[in-house]
């Protein structure tokens, strides 16, 4: 579920900024939809100014929205209702 909600976001246009929140703890920030690829069980992030990154799908908790409510605050994404 979580990997057709990462290519649903990657897709939105107008491209929203989201972060990836991996079940470790650590994150990646993704500002551009051309820097990530979507394989079947990991994601790439190619970074412009950094090394590579790949990571199973599985790892991944939750995808956040980089754009702040009207509270200023971070919303989580949710997945879409099936």
């Amino acid at each position: 579920m979580i990997h057709d909600h990462l290519r649903q976001l990657l897709g939105k246009d107008p491209f929203e900024p989201f972060r990836i929140r991996l079940i470790a703890g650590g994150h990646h920030d993704v500002f551009d939809p051309q820097t990530v690829v979507v394989q079947a069980k990991s994601v790439v992030i190619l970074p412009h100014d950094q090394n590579w990154l790949i990571f199973p799908v599985d790892k991944i908790n939750s995808l956040e929205s980089l754009i702040a409510d009207y509270q200023g605050e971070l919303a989580e994404h949710q997945p879409p209702s099936a």
